[in-house]
This record gives C-alpha cells, sequence and structure tokens, in this order.
C-alpha cells in the first residue's frame, strides 16, 4: 500500500508547530515543526506535507536541515504566532 500525502495540518496556538496527518495511518496526526508544510526533507527526502521518516516510520522530530531550510526561504517568519483576529477592528475617532 503507498503512502497517501496530504496538506491538511492544524495550526498549533503557539505557531511553531502544527499538527499533520500521518501518510500511512488512518486518523493519526502528528505535532511537529510547521516547516513540514512548507519545504521537502534534503536529509530523508520527505516532501511537503510528510513528516520526516525514521528508522521506524514517521516520528514528530523534524531533521536540522529542513528546519534551516524553511529558515533560507521564508525567514523567521514561518513561525510566527497565529492571529486570532479575521477581521481588525476599525476605530472612528470622536471630533
Amino acid at each position: 500500500m503507498k503512502p497517501s500525502i496530504s496538506l491538511v495540518a492544524w495550526e498549533e496556538r503557539k505557531g511553531n508547530f502544527i499538527f499533520v496527518a500521518v501518510p500511512n495511518e488512518v486518523g493519526r496526526y502528528l505535532r511537529t515543526d510547521k516547516s513540514v508544510a512548507t519545504v521537502e526533507c534534503p536529509q530523508c527526502g520527505s516532501v511537503p506535507g510528510e513528516p520526516c521518516k525514521k528508522m521506524n516510520g514517521y516520528g514528530s522530530a523534524t531533521h536540522y536541515v529542513r528546519r534551516n531550510l524553511a529558515n533560507k526561504r521564508y525567514g523567521r517568519r514561518y513561525g510566527s504566532m497565529a492571529d486570532d483576529c479575521i477581521s481588525k477592528p476599525r476605530l472612528k475617532l470622536l471630533a
């Protein structure tokens, strides 16, 4: 059975991590670094959206080269905090 890669991910409130679906296990999500959603891993060959591969499957830890690559491409901004405000409030000053 070939694993299917999906880009369905849920952002953690702190913003540096996401919950991403494990390709070969239905209904299982891993909490991992946000770089998994944005870049591939040169060390283990994982594509964007796929967690880093370990000796016995997928793990929540990511390789340094993947995090470093995301940092080079997108800067420190790729791990910014989530924003709760959907539309910014507009204030009118009373004269």
